[in-house]
């Protein structure tokens, strides 16, 4: 039998979980009938309500997250994991707070004044600080609060309570060796790899782990191309590389979700080119219906969110101390099974 817990004794009760919370408190409001109930029920299934349970008749925890990000659909599903993460903990007296930026295009957002209004919650999320510039801003944040969490790319040098992303290293191998079975047969195997911030430490590690890779599998970076910018500009740069190399691109490799521009381009050349993309979003998926993406990797940002939500709570809430970095898994994603995929 799976072990009982608030929830579980409160709809085999038909009671809601507040009220088996206040049963276990001496001053808690609760009929002296259904307190006999709900404690003569506990003790059946051996159930002891914890510090997340004392929660219920709390005052509310309130959480701060900020998301710094110039692609609309990583935002999104950031949102969307924090909302599934309140679904599940609401109950617990939670509330949180979310601010989007896009800092490259809005120089005028302020976000230090979101950092100075959030050190004052009970725990801070963010997303999109990893370059050094924030480095500075983000300790002196953690000095004022302690319980600061990173989702996604991570500024290391910073300090923080933990971490949750995805394992970029493993990624870049995974492109890798997929790109070396694509081309294994092929006398040429010339990749274009295309990096997203090279400001941002995930991506610099991801191409380094992809360049180490395809030196151990025999393939050879022609150029490197960054997906920071508009999407004219990163058009433009595909067209010039296409141009430079003269069709001799044998595989594609991109450590960033933004390559609708590289899609479009490839669709209309019908290139025959095996391409690892990043993310499952629909444009993702619609490319790889086409055929024109040959497969992609998923790292799941609505859980790394959701990671980061529920052991923020629950660290405040019961001083557990979560492991310093939280992997979501890193998958190949294809045509074939992209169906179970967000």
């Amino acid at each position: 039998m799976s072990k009982m817990t608030i929830y579980k004794l409160a709809k085999q009760l038909n009671m809601t979980p507040s009220m088996i919370s206040r049963a276990f408190s001496p001053n808690g409001k609760v009929s002296k009938e259904k307190r006999e109930l709900i404690l003569e029920t506990a003790k059946k299934y051996d159930f002891v309500p914890n510090k997340m349970a004392s929660r219920l008749s709390m005052k509310s925890i309130r959480i701060g997250i900020i998301i710094n990000s110039s692609f609309t659909i990583n935002a999104e599903k950031m949102i969307k994991g924090a909302e599934l993460s309140y679904a599940e903990l609401k109950d617990y007296k939670i509330s949180y707070d979310v601010t989007l930026a896009d800092i490259s295009k809005d120089h005028t957002f302020d976000y230090k004044a979101v950092f100075e209004k959030y050190s004052a919650y009970d725990g801070i999320i963010v997303a999109g600080f990893s370059a050094e510039k924030y480095t500075e801003d983000l300790n002196k944040l953690y000095s004022k609060n302690n319980n600061l969490v990173q989702v996604q790319a991570i500024n290391e040098e910073a300090e923080y309570l933990f971490a949750s992303k995805h394992n970029e290293k493993l990624a870049a191998a995974i492109a890798a060796e997929f790109l070396y079975n694509c081309l294994k047969k092929s006398e040429s195997k010339n990749i274009l790899l295309y990096i997203g911030d090279e400001e941002s430490l995930l991506h610099k590690r991801a191409k380094a782990a992809f360049e180490d890779a395809c030196s151990n599998f025999g393939l050879k970076i022609i150029e490197t191309i960054s997906t920071k910018g508009s999407a004219e500009k990163l058009t433009d740069a595909t067209r010039a590389a296409f141009d430079k190399h003269h069709g001799n691109i044998d595989g594609i490799y991109s450590t960033s979700g933004f390559s609708y521009p590289i899609c479009e381009l490839l669709d209309g050349k019908k290139a025959d080119i095996a391409f690892v993309a990043f993310d499952t979003h629909e444009q993702i998926k619609n490319y790889l219906e086409k055929g024109v993406i040959s497969a992609t990797i998923s790292q799941n940002l609505s859980l790394q969110m959701k990671y980061a939500f529920e052991n923020l709570v629950k660290h405040i809430i019961n001083d557990e101390t979560p492991q310093k970095t939280i992997y979501t898994d890193v998958q190949l994603v294809m045509k074939s099974n992209m169906h179970l995929f967000d």
